[in-house]
């Protein structure tokens, strides 16, 4: 059976793509890019990093058909060393004055010894300097005095779909590669971070591409190779690259702070459906859905409510949700912003101070005395069933005191709630905004629900200490 699997980039890039840059003299047509990408030879390294202590063989290469070729072929090239675990990616120079360079951070991670082999072959010593496991960048810093040629930035704001672009790299060890393809869509979400906004390509990148950089027809850094989507683990032409302008920042941020310092808001949002939109009267599906706020956080101490709706973050449109996180992870620490807020019908300017996002810390499980049985009461309208939260359920389900709130005891695989992801042992907080803490208090919200003639209901779930929305068609009322 074929499995599709997202791959960070461990040795990468081969196969040129078919897109085709006429220069025109004369009446002729040279097809070449040659002279576009000669230049930016000097500026891709190769990446390998080890550890010296290990004296075990490891094949942490490449997982491929070439794993026993690049294994000789190390031996035969180094018969004095002991073999060792090497891991290979790309990169290139950023800074050719402070020498600095750039790669990803899973090709340097855990590992002793870092080197960069330049494109005359020159082998170098290089130190980390920082790395970014969100972004999955690294700042080296490389030894020695020999020259070095860095990338031409360019504005990754820039780039359309259709450009066409060439990647360098170290694919499974061969050495510096280049290949071409086209931009094929942007600002991809393909779920590995809170900050994904990759750049797809169709250029070939592969094993040992990891870090490599991506340039456009004018030879400015645009992206940085990271990711493929694959059956294999080779290259079928669906390729991510971090943009250029985030790699800048977090660079910059490493270089001054030796961390990547990011702003927070402290609350938990989703995004904002068609359904979602229509139940809270939204002109359209759009901006950012608030379902948690954290204590003791600037969303907290601003006033911002759960059900909330940002819709502008300093007079920037959050067109969708996930363009929120980027904005204020990259808003200086202690700045005042000014969130447009959508809340019952009424747009709100709410202003907010950014604080630094920190490592949440992991608290114990509670520990609650045993109690017997629970009267459980099934909602046929909404195809779930509910019980209170006794101290035995609270104790199953492993749930805190604090949380206020009825137990989905159980929700029916073809009813709607189940569709719309609400499972068994989830707790709802909320139904059309109205607080729920027992299960008698459904007997209220449904009369009026079928009073109105409502044909749908907006739940506020928790899940393991993270909330979300939902909003669930409704089943027709019984005569």
């Amino acid at each position: 059976m074929l499995f599709l699997a997202f791959l960070f980039v461990l040795c990468s890039s081969t196969v040129s793509a078919q897109s085709l840059v006429q220069n025109l003299s004369g009446n002729a047509v040279k097809l070449s890019y040659a002279d576009i990408v000669e230049p930016l030879l000097p500026t891709a390294i190769s990446v390998s990093a080890m550890k010296t202590d290990d004296k075990t063989a490891v094949a942490a290469q490449t997982n491929s058909m070439f794993d026993d070729y690049l294994e000789q072929f190390y031996d035969e090239a180094h018969p004095e060393k002991d073999k060792k675990e090497i891991l290979l990616g790309s990169g290139f120079i950023l800074d050719a004055q402070q020498r600095l360079a750039v790669t990803n951070a899973h090709v340097v991670n855990s590992f002793s010894k870092v080197f960069v082999t330049l494109n005359d072959s020159r082998v170098v010593e290089a130190d980390v300097v920082g790395k970014d496991s969100k972004t999955d960048l690294a700042v080296l810093k490389i030894g020695g005095n020999t020259p070095l040629t860095a990338v031409k930035m360019g504005d990754s704001d820039k780039t359309r779909t259709g450009d066409v672009v060439f990647a360098l790299g170290n694919p499974f060890g061969l050495g510096t590669t280049v290949t071409s393809g086209i931009v094929s869509a942007l600002s991809r979400n393909i779920q590995v971070g809170p900050y994904d906004d990759f750049i797809q390509t169709d250029a070939a990148i592969n094993r040992g591409n990891s870090g490599g950089p991506l340039f456009n027809a004018n030879g400015e850094l645009i992206g940085v190779n990271t990711a493929i989507f694959s059956p294999s683990g080779g290259s079928v032409g669906v390729a991510f690259a971090l943009p250029s302008k985030t790699a800048a920042w977090v660079v910059d941020s490493i270089l001054k702070d030796g961390y990547v310092k990011r702003g927070r808001l402290g609350a938990k949002i989703q995004s904002v459906t068609e359904k979602t939109a229509q139940t809270l009267g939204l002109k359209e599906a759009a901006g950012a859905l608030v379902a948690q706020i954290t204590p003791d956080t600037p969303a907290a101490d601003s006033g911002l409510q759960v059900g909330d709706v940002i819709l502008n973050y300093n007079g920037i449109k959050i067109a969708s949700m996930r363009d929120l996180p980027k904005l204020a992870a990259q808003t200086p620490i202690g700045s005042q912003v000014m969130l447009t807020v959508f809340r019952n019908g009424k747009t709100l300017e709410i202003p907010l101070i950014v604080d630094e996002l920190k490592d949440e810390e992991k608290t114990p499980l509670p520990v609650f005395e045993k109690e017997d049985k629970t009267t459980v009461l099934p909602l046929k309208r909404l195809g779930i069933s509910t019980a209170n939260l006794s101290p035995a359920v609270r104790q199953k389900h492993r749930l805190g005191k604090l949380i206020k709130g009825v137990l989905i005891s159980d929700a029916k695989k073809d009813g709607d709630a189940y569709k719309k992801g609400v499972r068994r042992g989830d707790v709802l907080l909320e139904i059309d905004r109205i607080p729920v803490q027992d299960v008698k208090d459904f007997a209220v919200w449904e009369k009026k629900s079928v009073a109105s003639g409502d044909i749908s209901a907006l739940l506020l779930i928790e899940r393991k200490g993270e909330r979300f929305f939902a909003v669930v068609d409704l089943i027709a009322a019984e005569n």
